[in-house]
This record gives structure tokens, sequence and C-alpha cells, in this order.
């Protein structure tokens, strides 16, 4: 037995689409999509890709350490508390968190390959809408079988589930990627480098009827991805055009949102372009604490302190659970009045909601040191520096902590 990450992505509306193209203009779509597809799946990097395959218009990957499997067997000849079984239990967690992470962005990567690819450009600078994927993750045990060819199968409920919640995202209202809830929740508190995943994730839930999962049982929880932020997971410079005019033709489209607003962003020269597409998309979706947050980051890089605080305290009320709003406050404050009760009390917020992530660990510290409370100081700077030692290699970050008596430490095994 091994935990294995599942991908399932279709071509949504394949049959209606079959059904208005003649035969060899539907062969051509999805000879093309099956290209771009597996081109795709060949840049996703992540050495835990163990199995995939492109058949008609479903692509399925499985990813998973091939190495779990002897574990596992170890592990279950060890009793409850054996240290050898808690680092091999660890080895394994570390797996799975990478292989869901994995998933998620070679379903975003799959996504903005086959949105920008030229069949959608066409349709998308002749103000159609472009043929889109439907993507489902799910992570669960299955069986590995050896094949007489040398190679694996994979059985198990997982990946009918799996293939289940692929097809519910047809359903989604935003985004149309959709994990179980065992994936979503777990991933939600991967870490990578500074931050947890959930610092730069939202969701949306949903509760499938019986007949929307062809007869799994009731009271189902599934989640579609809502909005992702700065995960370093844009298309090429040369494709963002597409998804701008995207955008334009469809302004509540949040994909086409994310991959051109957040490229602009970071393009100092391409702010004013990013706030217009970001107020386009606000004017149509004006719930969005994404859409809100990038417009108080626009006006921040701007100098527009106002703006940015308005926008900012905005994204806060509609995602109470989101901490970057309030670390975003806080920076505004330090730009301005510098009211260091009033950024205490947003570190505080943002840290009570991410107590895990480094980054709000120091951000806080940080904070309490301004305020002149060394101890509070050295306590969180500790904390940021012995989870996350990368902090100290900037000179400033090392001048604080040497100044407050943090020792620099070597990154702790993962062992």
């Amino acid at each position: 037995m091994v935990n294995v990450t599942i991908l399932f992505a279709d071509l949504l509306d394949s049959v209606r689409i079959s059904s208005v193209l003649d035969f060899w203009d539907y062969d051509d779509l999805i000879t093309e999509y099956q290209q771009y597809l597996n081109t795709a799946a060949d840049e996703i990097g992540s050495e835990l890709v163990a199995e995939r395959y492109v058949k008609g218009d479903e692509l399925a990957l499985f990813l998973y350490d091939r190495n779990q499997v002897e574990r596992n067997r170890t592990i279950l000849s060890l009793p409850e508390g054996d240290p050898e079984r808690k680092k091999l239990e660890a080895q394994n967690a570390r797996c799975d968190d990478e292989a869901l992470f994995a998933a998620l962005r070679a379903g975003i990567m799959l996504k903005n390959t086959w949105l920008s690819a030229p069949v959608n450009f066409d349709r998308v600078t002749s103000r159609q809408l472009p043929f889109d994927l439907g993507i489902g993750i799910h992570s669960g045990l299955c069986v590995l079988r050896e094949r007489s060819d040398g190679s694996t199968r994979i059985e198990g409920y997982a990946i009918n589930f799996a293939k289940r919640i692929e097809g519910y995202s047809r359903m989604g209202r935003v985004t149309r990627l959709m994990l179980s809830r065992t994936a979503a929740q777990r991933l939600r508190f991967v870490r990578r480098q500074k931050v947890v995943v959930r610092q730069r994730l939202g969701f949306i839930s949903h509760k499938p009827r019986g007949d929307d999962l062809k007869g799994l049982q009731l009271g189902l929880e599934l989640f579609e991805l809502k909005f992702f932020h700065r995960l370093k997971i844009l298309p090429p410079e040369e494709k963002v055009p597409v998804f701008e005019q995207l955008l334009r033709n469809d302004p509540v489209n949040i994909w086409a949102y994310h991959m051109a607003v957040e490229d602009y962003i970071r393009r100092e020269e391409s702010l004013d372009k990013a706030r217009e597409l970001a107020l386009l998309a606000y004017a149509n979706l004006p719930d969005s604490e994404k859409i809100c947050y990038d417009l108080s980051t626009i006006a921040r890089m701007k100098g527009e302190l106002e703006q940015a605080r308005f926008f900012a305290h905005r994204a806060a009320e509609l995602n109470p659970g989101w901490d970057l709003p309030l670390g975003l406050l806080c920076e505004l404050e330090y730009m301005g009045e510098r009211d260091l009760q009033k950024m205490l009390a947003y570190q505080k917020r943002a840290y009570a909601l991410c107590p895990d992530s480094p980054q709000r660990c120091w951000d806080l510290g940080e904070t309490y040191a301004m305020a002149g409370d060394k101890k509070a100081a050295k306590e969180y700077i500790s904390q940021a520096a012995a989870s996350y030692p990368d902090y100290l290699k900037n000179e400033s970050n090392r001048a604080l902590a040497e100044e407050l008596g943090v020792e620099a430490r070597e990154k702790p095994p993962d062992d």
C-alpha cells in the first residue's frame, strides 16, 4: 500500500464540442489538446510523478514515492512510539505534502498551457470563450501491482473518487479546479520556505448531491480553488496578453485575472495596466478579497496610502481568516503614521491565523522590536530563525537578531 496523489484533467463540454465541430476539426482539437497536456506534464518537474497517461480528452497523473512502499512495510513491523517508526512516518508525511503541492502546481500549469494554446488564443481574440479544463485532485491509499512488462498498475478506490471529483469540477463557480476535503485540508498546512500554503490559497466549499458524484455517499465536501497568490506559477510573458484579452472578454474570469494582473504587478512599469484590469474585475466581482488585496498592493506601490488602506481593510473584512491583508495593513501603518499599537494589533491577529508561518513569527517579532519589547521580539525572531534560517542571510535581519541575542542555527535536519 502507498499513498498516491491523483490528478484527473478533462476537456469541459467535450460532448457538446464534438457535436458542433465536424469530425476532422474535433480530431485536430483533441490532437492539439493531447500535445499541450503532455508538454505541460513534462514540465512539472516533480520526481514524484510516477505514472501518467493521456487518453482521448483525459489526462491522469499519479504522484507517489516508490520508497514509501518499503517504508510502510517497516512501519507496520515497528511498535507505536518507536523512534525509527516516527522517523519513517515523518518521511512519508513530507512526501505526501510534496505530492499534493506538485499536483496543485500541475493543475495550474496545465490550465495555463491549454488556455494559452493557439486554438484558445484564436477563440479569445475573436471574442469567444476558450475551451476550458475541469480538474480533480485527491490523495488516498492505493495498491501497486507489477505488470509483466515491468511497469506498475495502480489500483484503489482513491482513483475512482478522484475521477468523480474531476467530473464534478464542471459544477465549479470560479476556477473549476476541485480538490477532495482530504487533499485541500492537508495542502493548506504544507510549508514552502517561510510561508504555509494556506496563506496563499482560498477555497470555496461545495457539498454535492448524491447524483452529482454518481452514487458516492452523501455528505461529502469538495473544495474549489478560489484564488492563489504569489505561488510563482505564471505563464511566459509572451502569453500574458492572451489572459488579458480573456479577462476583457469575460471580466468574471478569475483565472484570467490571476494570470494577467499578477504578472503586471510584478513589473513596476505595468502598474497602470494592472490597476485598470483589477478595477475592471472589481466592478464585476466586488466581493473578491484577492482583487481588493491586489488593488491595495497597487495603491501602496504608487504611494496612495489612503486608497491602499481602504482596499486592505475591505480584503480583511471579506476574508477574516486570511492573514496577508493584516500584514499589508501593518506595512501601510509603518509607511504612514507608524502607530505601533495598531501595528502590533494587526501583526498579532495575523500571527493568530498562521502561528506556524515563519513569516508571521518574524514580522511579529520585528514589530515588537520597534515597540521596544525586546523580550517578546527575541521570542518570535528566535522561533522564525529556527524554522527558516535563511532569514539570517539578510544583513539587516542578521543585525536585528544579533541585537536581540538570537544565535544563528543550522537548518534543522529533515529527519
